[in-house]
This record gives structure tokens, sequence and C-alpha cells, in this order.
């Protein structure tokens, strides 16, 4: 739990690094902000994809080896490829908020997570929620209103706080409307694992691959509209090195953290892996606030506060006799 807490707060903080970047799009031309959300997401699935070339490693120690496993049902290909587009839609969505929003406020806001977790924990794994299930959501949504309105009452003195209100807004949407997609992927994941005991290492790569498939159609189809140029961010990575280790940065944190997210949600459950997920956001911030992306804000920090109880008690680190469940 303590990799995967390292590994998400680095890829954050080095995907906001990212489009903070200032670099010529071409020979002469002027310099502007690393700005290409499905090339991001391009990237995240890269690193995805080296998961797999571990599992393979893994598995020829293991035939190397004498013990042998009983063989479980192996999962059809279509199972990764729809996870993966689950996570495509969810990581290019919090791409494009890094551009309009700070990245403390993306993680926060990206504790919505846990509602939605709820939910489709509910109505997909059937799963009973309790009076402390109940309650550590309520916290956590009246935890992402303060942490939502923090951008708007005494914002930070950064580019994203002098922008107009209706980008921050569109910020935060973008961030909310990823969280649905990530908590059905992590549900998704939860179900398949459970039905076929598919290794966490196979789960990443899979999904990694079929993410490049993907990333690769779809940035034709944007490069061809004009709605996106993957040779402009490949100039621009070419052409800063501060660009260029941010990228490999992130595609080996998202590796490590994919994988260490997954083998959490097979030995524990969904909700615990995105639980974990939100505990990285107070280093994010602090990182923020060392490095003056951010400055503090009392609205933000109770927000945080009441966002963390939240999660907390809902993965009952923090337990109230007159919440738990009557004894059966």
């Amino acid at each position: 739990m303590l990799l995967m807490l390292l590994s998400g707060s680095c890829n954050t903080i080095l995907m906001k690094f990212m489009v903070m970047q200032q670099v010529p799009t071409g020979p002469g031309a002027a310099s502007t902000g690393f700005d290409h959300p499905f090339f991001q997401s391009l990237l995240m699935m890269i690193g995805e994809s080296l998961c797999l070339v571990a599992y393979i490693g893994t598995q020829y120690q293991q035939k190397k080896g004498q013990s042998s496993t009983p063989m479980s049902p192996e999962a059809p290909r279509i199972v990764f490829m729809v996870a993966c587009i689950l996570d495509w839609t969810a990581t290019t969505l919090v791409n494009m908020a890094y551009v309009l929003i700070a990245a403390s406020v993306v993680q926060m806001t990206r504790g919505a997570i846990v509602i939605f977790t709820c939910l489709f924990s509910v109505i997909f794994l059937g799963r009973r929620q309790h009076g402390y299930h109940l309650v550590g959501v309520g916290l956590v949504f009246m935890g992402i209103t303060l942490v939502s309105l923090s951008a708007f009452v005494n914002p930070s003195h950064t580019p994203q706080a002098r922008s107009p209100a209706y980008q921050r807004f569109l910020g935060i949407g973008l961030c909310m409307g990823a969280q649905i997609f990530q908590a059905s992927m992590l549900v998704y994941e939860e179900k398949i694992m459970s039905r076929y005991s598919v290794p966490p290492l196979q789960v990443v790569g899979m999904e990694g691959v079929c993410g490049i498939m993907v990333g690769m159609v779809l940035l034709s189809f944007l490069n061809f509209f004009n709605l996106e140029s993957a040779p402009v961010a490949y100039y621009q990575i070419t052409h800063s090195t501060p660009l260029l280790m941010a990228v490999v940065g992130s595609i080996f944190s998202i590796a490590i953290f994919n994988y260490s997210g997954v083998t959490v949600t097979q030995q524990a459950s969904a909700t615990a892996r995105s639980t974990v997920d939100v505990s990285r956001t107070i280093l994010i911030w602090a990182v923020e606030l060392l490095l003056h992306w951010n400055t503090f804000n009392v609205i933000q920090l109770a927000g945080f506060v009441i966002l963390a109880f939240g999660t907390l008690l809902y993965n009952r680190l923090i337990t109230f006799a007159a919440l738990d469940p009557a004894p059966e």
C-alpha cells in the first residue's frame, strides 16, 4: 500500500508538471503548454504494458521451479478491452482537468471514487452497505463540495485560479466524470479477478497492451481532424529535457502504481484500493505548496480533513459503535 501511495503521488505531480511546461511546438514556433491529454493517456498505457513484461518474467521463473499450480479458467481477451476503455476514458478526462485546476484539487475531487465505488459495489457485486459506509460516503461528499468551493472562494494565486470560473467548473466536472469510469473499472476488475483468478500483473499488462492499440487508432483519428497533434507532442518532448524526464518518470510510476493498485484490489476490495488512492492527497498538496504551485487555502484544508475522515470511516480505520452493524 505504501508503494501505491508513493508511486501514485509521483505520477500525479509529474502529470501536472508536464502541462506546466512551455515548449515550442516546432522550429521557430512560439512556446505553448503541453496540452495533449490523449497523448498523455497513451503514455499511461505504455506504462501499464510494462507490467506484462514483468508478468512473463514471473511466469518463466515459476516454470523453472518444481511446484505447479492448478489451472484456472483463462480470462477472455475481451474482458481486458472493456477495462482498458474504462481506464482510457477516466485517464483522459483527468488529463484534461490538469490544465484547468490545481493538482491537489484534482486529487481531492477524485475522492468521489469512493462514492461511485460504493454505489457500483451494491449494484453489481451485491455488497451490503452498513451505517458506517453511508456516513463515510456522506462525509466524502461534503469534503469534495468544500474542496470544489475552494477553487472559487479565496482561490490561490496561480494561473488556474486566474482562469475564468467556467473553466474551473469544467475542470472539477471532468474529474467527477472520470471517477464514474474509474470506479466502474475497479469494480469490474474485482468481478473478473474473482471469477478467473487472473494475476494482477497480467490484468494491468493486458489493459496496457489493449490501451496502446486503442490509443494508436484514436490518435490517428484525432490527428486527421486536427483535434490533437501527436507530432507536436513528440517535438515538444524531444526538445525539452525536463518534459522528457517527466514523461519517462510518469511511464514507470504508473506501471508501479497500477501493479500495486490491482494487488490491493485482489487481496482486499475495490473500495480499499480507492481509499488508499485518496490517502496520497496530502502528499501531493504538500509538494504543491513546497514548489509554490499552489497557496494554502483554509477551505481546501477543511474539505480535505472531512474527506479523509470519511474515507477512514468507510474503510473502518475509524469506528463508532453506533454505526456498526447489529450482530447476526
